[in-house]
């Protein structure tokens, strides 16, 4: 019985280091800045990037405050901190005649990246009280006129076991938002990007796949608008993200840049052929890649495809885009791993307009390449780039075992 009262002992400690080590990672200047932070839409409209939770939130919150018709809002993670507080008290204020929000269920079980009720977190109080503070938030949009839907309940089965629907997207009457951000804080304050646009047929595209989302089903579709081209992808049955993301990296013949945090195997080796036939590949990720394995796994395919890497120093990039030869960014809530090309339903957009991929190179691709540093400077491979593989190697055949071999 030793053992016992040890791990009972060993795994609360554990976790409170651990919460501890997380709170420099933690800005309690959250909530000014979003009250602070102007939206970077400009007077003229137009396709537009935010950078960040407070700019997100900030055009948002304006959007929503003008709207009449419809405000459909769906997202992975919602929590009971400044960002979700900001979103819930702008969509109660919000005049549109049909409001709703559609969280993923994975929020009713995951708070600040935390498992909730896990070992590590038994005696963690501040845990408890933030998905207390979430439901909360939850029954005040209720009690004012708000649709709030958790998507995607768990239990068994391809579609509700593990994969979460992970897309990320806005629709306010015309104007839609698609890309990376969650209502919550920590992914405000993560290197991260949403992008809006006002096109009345995306809207429509998007509103469609809301509702299909809102009654339990997710569906492949595609769209071309004057903003950009359209791909959701439902995950399971077909692979519409990846195919997605293998045709634009064989369309390349120049250059490849790449952020973001999560990068896996097909995607390493199509990034790899690529480079052998020419064409200069640049991925920047995370220092501090939350997933075990996941780094040491993209060092180790960087050294054998002879990709540049660069590494993120701050908290997290958590932008999820691909530039190809200048003119043409791909974006969106997927990641470039298996999990996102295969598994979960997820949306990606395609944007060849000269001003937004402008916007991107001089707000996201060099201010990312001037504050990273070059890990393939240093000209070794990873020891622990077989520990990255095998993880990854026995992650997806795990999930696709899961999934009927998907």
């Amino acid at each position: 019985m030793l053992w016992l009262a040890g791990a009972i002992l060993f795994f609360p400690l554990l976790g409170l280091v651990m919460q501890l080590a997380a709170l420099r990672h933690r800005d309690p200047g959250l909530a000014g800045q979003l009250e602070k932070t102007a939206s970077p839409v400009p007077a003229e409209g137009g396709p537009t990037l935010c950078l960040g939770g407070a700019e997100f939130m900030a055009a948002l919150r304006a959007d929503l405050a003008s709207a009449q018709d419809r405000a459909l809002i769906q997202t992975l993670s919602f929590e009971g901190d400044a960002a979700g507080r900001a979103l819930a008290e702008a969509l109660i204020a919000s005049p549109a005649s049909e409001k709703c929000l559609i969280i993923d269920s994975y929020s009713r079980l995951v708070q600040s990246d935390m498992l909730v009720g896990s070992p590590l977190r038994l005696f963690n109080i501040g845990l408890y009280r933030e998905k207390s503070r979430m439901n909360k938030l939850v029954e005040r949009m209720r009690d004012h006129g708000v649709d709030v839907v958790f998507g995607r309940p768990y239990g068994f089965g391809r579609s509700s076991l593990v994969a979460r629907d992970h897309k990320k997207m806005c629709v306010v009457d015309d104007v839609t938002y698609v890309g990376g951000i969650n209502f919550s804080d920590h992914n405000f304050l993560w290197r991260d990007l949403m992008l809006r646009a006002e096109d009345p047929a995306a809207a429509a595209a998007l509103a469609a796949d809301f509702f299909q989302t809102r009654v339990g089903r997710s569906v492949d579709s595609r769209g071309s608008f004057a903003s950009w081209d359209l791909v959701i992808g439902q995950g399971t049955e077909t692979h519409l993200i990846l195919d997605e993301m293998a045709l634009a990296i064989a369309q390349a013949r120049r250059d490849i840049y790449v952020e973001c945090p999560y990068i896996t195997e097909p995607l390493l080796g199509l990034l790899g052929e690529a480079r052998r036939r020419g064409v200069e590949v640049t991925i920047v990720t995370s220092e501090h890649i939350n997933r075990f394995g996941m780094k040491w796994s993209i060092q180790g395919a960087c050294a054998d495809h002879d990709l540049t890497l660069r590494l993120w120093p701050d908290t997290m990039t958590h932008v999820k885009a691909m530039l190809i030869d200048g003119d043409q960014l791909l974006l969106g809530s997927a990641n470039f791993d298996f999990l996102s090309g295969k598994l979960q339903p997820e949306l990606m957009v395609t944007v060849r307009d000269p001003a937004v991929i402008t916007e991107f190179d001089r707000r996201v691709r060099q201010t990312s390449l001037a504050e990273s540093y070059n890990w393939s400077a240093q000209g070794k491979k990873p020891a622990l780039a077989g520990v990255g593989r095998w993880a990854m190697g026995a992650a997806e055949a795990i999930l696709g075992a899961v999934h009927g071999g998907n």
